[in-house]
């Protein structure tokens, strides 16, 4: 079972990476070679372009070679200053149109007056009518006579007639020496109509074609490319299909009105082969990695796998008897061979380790009896020391209130007893030096006399026995605010909770020492007292607006006197809490178990 898991994943993982490799293979060959070859294929069909135009531009130049040789002829130079008609009879017939391929001749004189002229088809041998030949004088500024004064002077290109765009080349003429001066000028034109392109095309091996620029003829698709011409870089690429791919460029004429738009479809062989290419790669990539993938899995198979899962068996085998299993492996010398080797290592070591543990255990086991033990009688005389701690406070302040009766009945009592005697001496008229001596001793008598109330006050307060916890407390608080300044308030009431005498101690004594560490460490400027009860706990809050403490750092150093606190009010089944935070004051909380509610709540529970 282990062994299908493993085989499992690993052929997962290995499916996972050749389908990783196809895809990265795919992307190299998608957005890294193809685009190549889309590069290639814009680079040759640019040169297809670039070649047919170079064959107009071959075309434009024999056509200016043929103006040259006829206007540097001697007979071409008598003619144009008397237009001779053996001249024309001789070199100006149709045969000349036919021969030369040629569909204008125009002879001018050099202001620009025609001549002569004929415009003819030479494959029909009609005459044609164009206006743009029609007339006649040529303006100085046409573009055929904008020549230098050089006698070798040339005007060539494409001229945009009525007709169509016009091959043309305007030469001065001249004596056969080239000698001037010039007496006109030459104009042969040859119509670039479909069948001339259609030769043109023949020429270069490249289906192409040409439209003046701003013909209505142009389809859409050219005239889009035309636009990104004007706007952009040329060529202009657009593919067409997926065997035909449209690149245009335009051919600047004389005029900006005679500028073609050349478009050449060049055949898409070079995708052809790229996309075959990418096709036999990816079928390749995907027959060899199926080959490796099956390679690699029979001998991770055979090689991992099967060792590993024997391994594991073994180990189960182990760990459901107990029992050392024997020795495999040890004699390869690979990672499976130290694999083994190193796990029956470990078990020898496991063994021993295991009776160690045994003995450990059977040792520790051993101590915590003893510790449990020991925490046992720990609890036990803690809960004593709590005891005797609350029977020593309780004790303490039974001596208390003993020596202040004793202050009071006894002592209080005598002292009163001799006041009383002083004053009956003074009112027996004695001597007035012993007038000033009795006085001195009325003084000294009322002192000690409440000295010995405050003392009695100390010891024991006979307010708390008297008037009840809540009195005692008001009365502390008033003191306590006499003697440091800092106001304290005492609110709620104690009436409704039934405590012993014993417990009133406890919370007297506690509030009291409490307002003492107001005192001393708060800074406050206020403290209150609040006194809260229900069913079966009273509950005391002393809080201020002092400085206030980190509880958690405290706890970590706490004095002896919270700590006795707590311990105290632990032995009666109580709870203590300090809630604090440095610069939000602190409060103190204590909970103190009640014996039972008031006889007033008793009597109407009865009922």
């Amino acid at each position: 079972m282990l062994g299908m898991k493993l085989k499992t994943k690993i052929l997962g993982v290995l499916l996972a990476v050749l389908l990783v490799y196809g895809v990265l293979s795919y992307g190299i060959h998608r957005f890294v070679v193809f685009p190549s070859y889309v590069r290639l294929e814009r680079i040759e069909a640019q040169k297809d372009l670039n070649r047919c135009i170079e064959a107009l531009r071959r075309e434009i130049h024999h056509l200016d070679a043929l103006a040259h040789d006829w206007a540097a002829w001697d007979d071409a130079y008598e003619f144009a200053a008397n237009l001779d008609e053996d001249f024309i009879d001789s070199n100006l017939q149709v045969t000349t149109f036919i021969d030369n391929k040629l569909n204008v001749i125009v002879f001018l004189d050099l202001g620009g007056r025609l001549l002569w002229r004929k415009v003819l088809d030479f494959r029909t041998r009609a005459e044609l009518d164009v206006p743009e030949f029609s007339r006649d004088r040529f303006a100085s500024s046409h573009p055929f006579l904008k020549h230098t004064s050089d006698m070798e002077s040339s005007v060539s290109g494409v001229y945009l007639t009525a007709k169509g765009p016009l091959l043309a080349a305007s030469r001065p003429i001249i004596r056969s020496l080239h000698i001037g001066p010039a007496r006109g000028y030459l104009i042969l034109g040859r119509f670039l109509d479909e069948q001339y392109m259609k030769t043109l095309a023949d020429q270069t091996k490249v289906d192409h074609k040409y439209w003046p620029a701003g013909s209505d003829s142009i389809p859409r698709d050219a005239r889009a490319a035309f636009g990104r011409l004007r706007n952009g870089p040329a060529p202009v690429f657009e593919e067409h299909n997926a065997n035909s791919l449209f690149v245009y460029d335009i051919f600047d004429g004389l005029t900006d009105d005679s500028a073609l738009l050349a478009m050449a479809d060049i055949s898409r062989q070079i995708m052809k082969n790229a996309r075959n290419t990418m096709f036999f790669v990816l079928v390749s990539t995907i027959f060899a990695g199926i080959a490796l993938l099956f390679v690699m899995f029979f001998l991770l198979r055979n090689v991992v796998i099967h060792p590993l899962g024997k391994l594991t068996e073994r180990v189960i085998s182990f760990r459901d008897s107990r029992c050392r299993p024997p020795a495999m492996y040890l004699h390869r010398n690979d990672e499976i061979g130290i694999l083994c080797r190193e796990f029956h290592r470990l078990l020898n070591k496991l063994t021993r380790f295991h009776k160690g543990l045994k003995k450990t255990n059977a040792r520790l086991r051993h101590e915590i009896g003893e510790r449990a033990k020991y925490e046992e009688k720990l609890q036990s005389q803690r809960a004593r020391l709590r005891q005797l701690a609350y029977e020593l406070l309780i004790t303490e302040e039974r001596e208390r209130r003993r020596l202040a009766a004793d202050l009071h009945d006894q002592i209080s009592q005598n002292l009163a007893l001799c006041q009383l005697k002083v004053a009956i001496l003074a009112e027996s008229e004695p001597s007035p030096a012993m007038i000033d001596e009795i006085g001195k001793i009325e003084e000294q008598l009322e002192g000690i006399i409440q000295d010995t109330r405050t003392l009695t006050f100390e010891i024991s307060p006979p307010i708390l026995y008297e008037l009840g916890l809540k009195a005692a407390l008001e009365w502390l608080a008033e003191k306590t605010e006499a003697n440091s300044g800092i106001k304290i308030g005492v609110e709620g009431d104690s009436n409704g909770a039934m405590l012993d005498n014993s417990l009133n101690i406890l919370i007297f004594r506690t509030v009291r020492e409490l307002l003492h560490n107001v005192v001393k460490h708060s800074k406050a400027s206020r403290a209150t007292v609040r006194i809260a009860h229900g069913e079966d706990f009273l509950e005391i809050r002393v809080a201020d607006d002092g400085v206030g403490f980190d509880p958690d750092k405290h706890n970590k150093n706490a004095g002896y006197g919270i700590f006795s606190i707590r311990e105290r009010f632990s032995s009666i089944g109580g709870e203590f809490a300090v809630k604090s935070d440095i610069g939000a004051g602190t409060e103190a909380v204590l909970k103190a178990p009640c014996k039972g509610r008031t006889h007033e709540n008793k009597t109407r529970s009865g009922r």
